[in-house]
């Protein structure tokens, strides 16, 4: 929320004297600017640095760069979503680009480690099923009402592969006979 308040003035100064340039696209301190033309974009990033500037604040040199998301190769991380221009087909063979969202890598990473957590302990060897089962449905239905757009069914589906993966070890540890 603080930074919602702080930074209002770079939504006010972006529509005295950038919105002729691009789509600012802002949550709390993540900021995204979608820029017809390279140009654009670089006009853009310098009157962002310099709002960023006047308010003492810095951009993070890492996430900081220009995408070009013309020809497909390039994409950008944004909120934990994955954003990249395809190339797609109507029903009649007509070719059409449109953007593709699904969960950023980090994210996926984040989700297998969360599952792990659950259930790679020792100590859940002496729980039932039904009770990891209660512990992870409110994560994974967090995850598929975020998450859950069209183009990111296939990764969210990895993601159930993995669970069954991890439940099945968490079933062979838990019914493991020890032959003396």
């Amino acid at each position: 929320m603080l930074a919602n308040i702080y930074l209002h003035y770079l939504d006010t100064m972006w529509e005295k004297h950038g919105s002729h340039l691009g789509k600012l696209v802002r949550y709390a301190d993540d900021l995204v600017v979608i820029c017809r033309t390279k140009k654009d974009a670089e006009h853009a990033l310098k009157l962002v640095s310099v709002i960023m500037e006047r308010l003492e604040l810095t951009l993070h040199p890492e996430k900081t760069k220009l995408v070009s998301m013309w020809d497909g190769k390039e994409g950008f991380d944004f909120l934990g979503m994955h954003h990249r221009r395809i190339v797609a087909e109507t029903g009649k063979g007509q070719k059409y680009t449109r953007t593709h969202q699904l969960p950023s890598r980090k994210v996926m990473n984040k989700m297998r480690e969360a599952v792990k957590a659950v259930l790679a302990s020792r100590t859940t060897l002496v729980l039932d099923a039904k009770t990891l089962i209660e512990r992870l449905n409110p994560k994974i239905r967090g995850w598929r009402n975020y998450y859950g757009v069209k183009t990111a069914i296939k990764w969210l589906n990895k993601i159930d592969w993995y669970i069954l993966l991890r439940f099945t070890i968490w079933w062979n540890k838990k019914k493991v006979v020890r032959v003396c």
